[in-house]
């Protein structure tokens, strides 16, 4: 079990601890290419907000994760995805990651490694999720997939995002997610670049056929589905 660093203690940051932690960097990669989330923020040199205490954001010890939708990340988890899949998934592997805490703001509510699930009292919600690392595995190098123990997660699908994507379409974050689950499914889109083209039309086309849907290179929601699912 990961061993508890309360980084409230009255230390200052001192070196190494002046930089993000080398962990987290790797956690936010892995969360970043399995479930579509992203940083907005570890080091951070900064007391506790309204205390005179250090954050632990002042040691790289903490990772905000955001799932926020918006035209930069059209296929971000939902609050769904983040309480079924993702929050599970960090809580079962969180001695592999080095993980003493999870902090679900919009829940209002933390898990500490050793305590459990702990409620918060009312106060504001944010859409992410703050994760932080013991002083013992704040300078873990292994990449996440490396580690002993860590299972493969479970991808949360991308969710439709309510508009059809056709060739011209100029929403190219969402683009490059169909272009790289298409190539996944060896489907010969070309360069992943956001560009919906002609040849990414045809792969459309070749996937709708051999999945017994309408081939008119649309992504509308029934090929969304077909496709992610």
């Amino acid at each position: 079990m990961t061993k508890y660093t309360n980084w409230h203690d009255g230390r200052r940051p001192r070196p190494p601890h002046t930089t993000c932690s080398p962990n987290l960097q790797l956690i936010n990669k892995h969360l970043a290419a399995e479930f579509g989330m992203w940083s907005v923020g570890c080091y951070h040199y900064r007391k506790i907000r309204g205390g005179t205490r250090w954050s632990a954001h002042a040691f790289g010890a903490a990772l905000d994760m955001s799932y926020r939708r918006d035209d930069d990340h059209p296929t971000a988890p939902t609050r769904k995805d983040i309480t079924d899949v993702i929050i599970p998934w960090l809580e079962a592997n969180a001695d592999t990651l080095g993980l003493q805490r999870i902090h679900d703001y919009w829940g209002r509510r933390y898990w500490q490694v050793g305590r459990g699930w702990i409620n918060r009292p009312p106060g504001g919600r944010n859409d992410h999720l703050h994760l932080e690392v013991s002083e013992e595995s704040w300078g873990w190098d292994t990449p996440i997939k490396e580690r002993d123990g860590a299972p493969a997660p479970a991808k949360a699908a991308p969710v439709y995002p309510g508009t059809v994507t056709k060739r011209g379409s100029k929403a190219k974050a969402r683009v490059k997610v169909i272009q790289a689950q298409l190539a996944e499914r060896n489907y010969n889109v070309g360069p992943v670049d956001g560009d919906f083209g002609p040849m990414t039309e045809a792969a459309v086309k070749a996937f709708q056929t051999d999945a017994g849907l309408e081939a008119d290179g649309l992504v509308g929601p029934n090929t969304w589905r077909t496709l992610f699912g």
